[in-house]
Parts: C-alpha cells; sequence; structure tokens
C-alpha cells in the first residue's frame, strides 16, 4: 500500500539537502506544512496553490486575515507565473539580483488568491539557498514562506524550540551552519522607480 508523506508516524527531520528534498517536495504537494530554513531565516512553508495549508499557517501564526505571505520561486522564470506585469526595468533588475535574500513587491495576476496578493499585489523571492532552490524546482511550484513565530513575536531561530513550540507539522529540516537571522530586504517594484519598505540583510542601498 502506498503511504503519503503525511501519514508517516513522525514528522521529517534533519538537514534539508539532496537526501530530503524530494520527500519534502512530496509532502508539500499533498497539503503539509514545513518548517524549513531559508537565506534567512527559518520559516513555515506550504505549495502556493493549497488554500487549506496557507490557512493553517495563518492560524499557527494567529495571523490576521489582511496580512499576506511571501512566495518563494526557483527562478524568474517561475516567478512569472505569478506576477501580471514588471513595471519600469524590474525583470531586468530583479534577473541581475536573484537568487538573493530580497523580496520584490509586485503586480500579482488576477488567478492568486487574495490570501497571497493582498491588494493586488505580490511578495516574491528567489532565494540564495539551492537546496531550497532544489526543492522548489522538484515541486514545480512557488512555496508559501513566513518567518517561524507567534505574529507580533521575533522569530525564532533554533530548530528545537521550534519543534517544541510548534508541534504536529510534516517536517523540521535545520540548516547546515546556523541561517542568517535576519529577515530579507524588502522593495515595492509595483511602479517604475522601486521603493524601500523594510531594511533587511541585503545591501539595498548598494544595489
Amino acid at each position: 500500500m502506498n503511504v503519503s508523506p503525511r501519514e508517516m508516524a513522525s514528522p521529517v527531520t534533519g538537514y534539508l539537502d539532496r537526501s530530503t528534498i524530494r520527500t519534502v517536495a512530496r509532502l508539500l504537494a499533498s497539503g503539509g506544512v514545513a518548517v524549513l530554513p531559508t537565506d534567512t531565516i527559518y520559516g513555515f512553508h506550504c505549495a502556493a496553490s493549497n488554500l487549506e495549508a496557507i490557512a493553517k499557517i495563518r492560524r499557527i501564526k494567529g495571523r490576521g486575515a489582511k496580512g499576506g505571505f511571501i512566495l518563494l520561486a526557483v527562478d524568474c522564470t517561475m516567478a512569472a507565473t505569478v506576477v501580471a506585469r514588471w513595471p519600469g526595468a524590474a525583470r531586468t533588475r530583479l534577473a541581475g539580483i536573484w537568487p538573493a535574500p530580497l523580496t520584490a513587491i509586485l503586480p500579482a495576476r488576477r488567478k492568486l488568491p487574495s490570501i497571497l496578493a493582498p491588494g493586488g499585489a505580490v511578495a516574491l523571492r528567489v532565494p540564495a539557498y539551492k537546496e531550497l532552490r532544489a526543492l522548489i524546482e522538484s515541486l514545480g511550484e512557488p512555496i508559501v514562506s513566513t518567518s517561524v513565530n507567534v505574529s507580533g513575536r521575533e522569530p525564532m531561530t533554533r530548530i528545537t524550540g521550534i519543534r517544541k513550540a510548534f508541534p504536529g507539522l510534516d517536517a523540521y529540516l535545520s540548516h547546515r551552519g546556523r541561517p542568517a537571522g535576519l529577515a530579507s530586504t524588502i522593495v515595492d517594484f509595483t511602479s517604475a522607480r522601486p521603493l524601500l519598505v523594510r531594511v533587511g540583510i541585503y545591501p539595498w542601498a548598494a544595489a
């Protein structure tokens, strides 16, 4: 009998590497929620197409209905599947920056639900962490990413503490070495002139 990853007795643990990427991709494809390392901080993740899993993450975080989530893509081509248009030189500029810990706010395609595109805009990043990009490529679609914390509190940085604070998820995978510990820089590209929204690990002033 075939057993889906979500039906396993224990969550997937260990590192995000070649030995776990396909397993976690199948898990996300089946509606799972995973704690994964990124190029910035640990995050809750799920497939962007699974509204039930997204709603679960919102409940876990205690997040209000108006807050959106960041989507992670493997490259600009995948990012374009959720972007309605690239104002000004946005695509050229981002293609020269990504992969990097810089999140771009861009006009969203109408097909995106409001939970991912509040106000008609989507937050996107191509992460500078090759194992995470390999996972996204294996899944074949963008993934939702949001910091591991209850909304309004500081993001958690230790996988052991995360598992204790948020039990019952489908995977808890670590980073080889400590994650950066700083959130991504966020820049609004919805108009021709980009606007810095949040100072983060990527040095936007030097871009």
